[in-house]
């Protein structure tokens, strides 16, 4: 985890985003920096699996619930997040916003970020050990300080007449929206099937199970 912390801290703090966007282009730097973020994540995973475990409360029943319907949300908001042009946060793109017209931006700056902080926490009622609580925690704790910290950052490079004019308007649902929330439900249904496959439980019987 401090390898995964590190790593997306350094990329803005020295700058290297900058050099690295101006050599190769957004595009790869945004396809690099995307299979770093998954491969570091994969890391911590494995590890997260082949840990010793101490467990710090047992899993409540509701809990499945709650990390069912989290993630789901979760992901939609990654997926909304990925499709809509965004020159305030993380994003695939950041040309083409149109200020008056921001989309679901107009409601949320960071999409992406608090997609992945929600992931983080809808894991915590059901992962009550403490391995667990180093990963899912410190996902949700590092996505909440990051939009602080990146919001102060991008407020002093736009200064604060062009950010107010670019934040002026308010959000709407337009197509990037609606495509955002169809990537992201694929997704999320996409991992509920992996899930059994992939770490050993079925979250969406497990929360079935305590309705029926």
């Amino acid at each position: 985890m401090a390898v995964f912390v590190i790593s997306h801290i350094a990329l803005a703090r020295f700058r290297l985003k900058a050099m690295l966007v101006n050599h190769f282009g957004r595009t790869a730097y945004v396809l690099g920096y995307s299979i770093l973020s998954v491969v570091l994540m994969g890391w911590v995973i494995w590890a997260l699996r082949s840990a010793d475990r101490l467990l710090l409360w047992a899993a409540p029943q509701w809990g499945y619930g709650v990390a069912v319907l989290l993630t789901c949300v979760s992901f939609v908001l990654i997926g909304i997040g990925a499709m809509t042009p965004n020159p305030f946060s993380v994003a695939v793109r950041n040309t083409a916003f149109n200020p008056k017209k921001p989309g679901f931006i107009g409601w949320m700056r960071h999409p992406i970020i608090w997609g992945l902080s929600l992931w983080g926490a809808a894991h915590l009622p059901v992962n009550g050990d403490w391995p667990s609580v180093v990963l899912f925690g410190g996902s949700a704790a590092f996505g909440a300080i990051g939009v602080a910290r990146l919001e102060r950052r991008k407020r002093d490079e736009f200064g604060a007449d062009t950010w107010q004019r670019m934040t002026r308007a308010r959000g709407h649902i337009d197509r990037c929206s609606i495509y955002g929330l169809l990537l992201g439900l694929v997704l999320w249904l996409g991992f509920l099937a992996l899930h059994p496959i992939l770490f050993g439980v079925d979250p969406l019987a497990m929360a079935l199970s305590g309705i029926w």
